[in-house]
Formats: C-alpha cells, structure tokens, sequence
C-alpha cells in the first residue's frame, strides 16, 4: 500500500511540476501575445489564456504542497511552498493595483431634483 501512495504522489508531484514550469508559461505567453492590438482595434482575445495561467499558476503549487507534505518529500515542499509564495504575492499586487485604480463612486445630487409623479431627490432628507 505504502508504494502505490508513492507512486501516486511522485506522478501527482511531477505533472504539477510540468504543468507550472511548461504549461502556465506558455499559457501565459499566448495570453500576452493574443492582447496585443491589430491595427489600432482593442483586444481582449488573451483573457482566456491568462484567466487559465492565473489560475494554473496558484492552484497547482497549492496541490504540489499539499501532496509534498502529505508525503514527506521536503525538497518538493520546499520548491511549491517558494512558487506558491511567489504566486501569492503576484495575485496581491494584482489585487492592489486594482484597488488603488477603481474609478471613483459616481457623484450624488447637490441639490434637489424634481422628478415627474411628485417625488423628489433631496440631499440629506
């Protein structure tokens, strides 16, 4: 029993390997390319491909270190755990570059506003 859980978290450790080191790179770089504009036209055609890296690229080192932890391998918890930290830390720039960017709320009415049927849009009452 103790040798099929090996190979089963050395064939898990290895594709999540492949997947983060081959696969999101490249799923990255379609994504970038694919975002370039064609003659001045705006183009959102890489977003599925960066959805998919970012999502690839968080989620396979979180299952490299659960499996790596779970099976005492220390050199493949070690190498998730820096990828994860790495990913981690990309998504919360990511996540405050578009907080400190979101468009502002939209102004309220400084003074009354009369609208048809009666009703009316006054500031603090």
């Amino acid at each position: 029993m103790g040798e099929v859980r090996t190979v089963w978290s050395s064939l898990v450790l290895a594709l999540c390997a492949v997947g983060l080191l081959l696969v999101v790179p490249f799923l990255f770089l379609q994504g970038f390319l694919a975002s370039f504009p064609v003659f001045g036209t705006s183009s959102h055609k890489g977003d599925g491909y960066l959805t998919w890296a970012a999502w690839l690229g968080g989620g396979l080192p979180l299952i490299g270190v659960v499996v790596a932890a779970f099976g005492r391998r220390r050199g493949w918890a070690w190498f998730f755990g820096i990828c994860l930290v790495l990913a981690v830390a990309v998504a919360g720039l990511n996540w405050v570059d578009h907080v400190r960017h979101a468009p502002p709320p939209p102004p309220e009415p400084r003074h009354c506003v009369e609208r048809s049927g009666g009703g009316n849009e006054c500031p603090g009452g």
